[in-house]
């Protein structure tokens, strides 16, 4: 398992988690997107898409955006 920070805390989740492994392990509500913080931006965390997690890696949710 790895460390990872979501929403200012340290958290365990696997090492190639999903967006649901994710909000599991956050206690994000499912209309939240997930964003992953590195030092090139903010990237969202697609839901059928699944991320390599290292120790450190910051997660944050944010309202789902709405164009129009």
């Amino acid at each position: 398992m790895a460390t990872a920070i979501i929403n200012g805390r340290r958290v365990q989740v696997p090492p190639v988690a999903t967006v649901e492994d994710i909000r599991k392990a956050g206690g994000i509500d499912k209309g939240r997107s997930i964003l992953r913080r590195t030092r090139e931006g903010n990237f969202v965390v697609r839901p059928d898409e699944e991320v390599a997690v290292g120790d450190g890696d910051v997660f944050v949710d944010a309202p789902p955006r709405i164009k129009g």
